[in-house]
């Protein structure tokens, strides 16, 4: 049997994660997949188990150069947030796939793949599909007064108030939803809204003019969309250009009674000027995602949290939602692979 030479270029780390040796997740780990899925070691079949009817070399290369060094040897391209650029991937004449984790397929070059005449696949990130619904529960749990409902009930207080009725209470549709950042997360996000019917303003470094029809969302400056947005939902990646992007001037910007929601990064944000403004009522907020992390135990933001009146909500960093996000994710990468290797058809080709 031939050698078969996968090269990995990820620059998060994602597409190796759910495909470790079992003895890798560790106690903890391993724990939690098993009390999810009593056959989680069968489910969750490392690397070396799914290649183990093949002769692999596994090269994960860290820079251009790297990959440079292994191209002309590549059977297979695995890459996720990175930049191939098209004159290193026509050297790869041998390749049979290139493999992106990611519908946001913009590091792949597609001329060049055309012209190798090789087939290219994109896979949706589980990932990613998970922090838009952590996303849109912390929106709802804010315009439809979820915490202050179920205090409601609690308290027995329909009782002595009229039975159906909530203050607070919003309808979705008449809300506009403003993205900080159009990527792979705020794009199922807006497909969500449009189910709401809720009009979506966003604003990114790149206008994706070709995806505006697609997904029913317009384009606006950086200002206008903080003052237009009655919900305000961040998406940057964190990087030295983003780093506490929003800050007091950002926040003053805000309607009053808007929502800010933080499923990014923490970092994005000055956190000091957000919880000015929570303090003071002029917004709330639903954060899943904070400047320190793990959020200090005597952080103000919890007095904020435990007090239904600040209209605050906070998440531990949860919305990737477990292992098993990274499980599929990466699974679905290599059993395309394998599918090559046996002749059968790709799935999320582009």
């Amino acid at each position: 049997m031939d050698k078969l030479n996968i090269v990995v270029w990820d620059s998060v780390g994602n597409v190796m994660w759910g495909v470790r040796r079992w003895e890798e997740w560790g106690p903890d780990g391993q724990k939690s997949l098993l009390e999810e899925d009593p056959d989680a070691r069968a489910h969750a079949p490392s690397f070396q188990d799914i290649f183990a009817d093949y002769d692999v070399a596994l090269h994960r290369v860290k820079d251009l150069d790297e990959l440079c060094a292994h191209i002309e040897d590549a059977d297979f391209l695995v890459i996720h947030k990175v930049i191939v650029p098209p004159e290193v991937l026509l050297r790869g004449k041998k390749l049979r796939l290139v493999q992106h984790l990611g519908l946001d397929y913009r590091g792949i070059p597609m001329d060049a793949v055309r012209q190798l005449g090789i087939p290219a696949a994109a896979t949706p990130l589980v990932n990613y599909l998970a922090v838009a619904e952590h996303t849109w529960a912390l929106i709802l749990n804010r315009l439809r007064v979820m915490p202050q409902q179920r205090a409601y009930m609690q308290s027995r207080e329909y009782f002595r108030n009229h039975w159906g009725i909530v203050p607070g209470n919003k309808l979705v549709r008449d809300q506009t939803l403003g993205l900080v950042g159009f990527g792979e997360i705020a794009r199922p996000v807006a497909r969500i809204a449009r189910a709401f019917g809720m009009p979506v303003i966003y604003w990114d470094g790149v206008r994706f003019e070709q995806l505006e029809q697609q997904y029913e969302v317009k384009y606006a400056e950086w200002e206008t969309l903080w003052r237009t947005a009655d919900v305000i939902s961040m998406h940057l990646p964190i990087n030295n250009r983003t780093h506490k992007i929003v800050g007091e001037r950002e926040i003053g910007w805000m309607k009053p009674n808007a929502l800010f929601v933080n499923t990014a990064r923490g970092k994005l944000v000055d956190q000091s000027a957000l919880v000015q403004a929570l303090r003071e009522r002029r917004i709330g907020a639903g954060l899943d995602v904070f400047y320190e992390e793990p959020l200090p135990v005597d952080d103000p933001l919890h007095e904020l949290h435990e007090d239904l009146s600040y209209h605050v909500t906070l998440t531990p960093h949860s919305s990737w939602q477990g292992h098993w996000t990274h499980i599929r994710d990466s699974l679905e990468i290599w059993n395309n692979v394998v599918r090559v290797l046996k002749g059968e058809p790709i799935h999320f080709a582009v």
